[in-house]
């Protein structure tokens, strides 16, 4: 794994407009078209003018994620941190475990990116993803490849194509961290459902994309714990009266 990048400062901005960007993969990439159903409900819950914007490389890993944070042209993203958003909606992992790349890779990057955004006083938004249905990809396949995704996912001790361990050993990292309370994590159950598994209703037919109805679902629970977060960190901490 390659080391840390050398951190990068940007100037806060002044006024008060609550400003959230989302990076990451094609789930964030294809989020595009409802940037503005974003923030039209974070909008409704917010006395301040609110700018949202979305950007992401389809098939992308949360190595790559991390390293375009640090590039300005083509996917790259750092324009988005250099205007200093007040939150970064990750979208990052999917594909992390659908190449077997293992727990630690996924979370080691996962992790930089939380620093990098955390020291320039971005909040991060993790989501907690859910499982998406990768064999509508690999059943295409050369067997040659399959067998690679095997052994892959032998050697990082990961099951193969599975994405209950890369959730586990996040929410795990960040925990040990201490980072629980510097990012606002977003359970499934807030926005999907109780169960991890594939919610056909919510995605396109290729069962790895969310839908209209699946983005919805997801912009108004973000928007929802966003807003709430943002009220708290505006509200100043009143002394205890004696």
């Amino acid at each position: 794994m390659d080391p840390p990048r050398q951190a990068y400062q940007i100037l806060r901005h002044q006024d008060d407009t609550l400003r959230v960007v989302m990076i990451g993969d094609s789930w964030a990439g294809m989020h595009r078209p409802f940037d503005d159903f974003m923030q039209a409900q974070l909008q409704k819950l917010s006395a301040d003018l609110v700018l949202f914007e979305s950007k992401g490389k389809g098939g992308e890993k949360t190595k790559g994620v991390y390293q375009l944070m640090f590039e300005k042209s083509g996917y790259g993203t750092k324009s988005f941190i250099a205007c200093s958003p007040d939150y970064c909606i990750i979208s990052a992992g999917i594909n992390d475990a659908a190449a077997n790349l293992g727990e630690k890779q996924y979370c080691y990057y996962y992790c930089q990116i939380v620093e990098l955004l955390l020291n320039n006083h971005i909040k991060p938004v993790v989501l907690d993803f859910p499982d998406v249905n990768i064999w509508t990809i690999c059943q295409k396949k050369p067997f040659k490849d399959l067998c690679s995704d095997f052994v892959r996912s032998m050697m990082t001790h990961c099951g193969m194509y599975d994405y209950s361990g890369y959730r586990g050993a996040l929410k795990s990292i960040l925990e040990k961290n201490g980072l629980m309370d510097s990012i606002l994590y977003i359970p499934i159950c807030e926005w999907y459902g109780a169960s991890y598994d594939v919610n056909y209703v919510l995605f396109l037919d290729d069962q790895i994309h969310l839908n209209s109805r699946g983005y919805k679902l997801l912009d108004i629970c973000l928007a929802r714990n966003i807003a709430e977060d943002y009220d708290k960190r505006r509200k100043p901490i009143l002394p205890i009266s004696q």
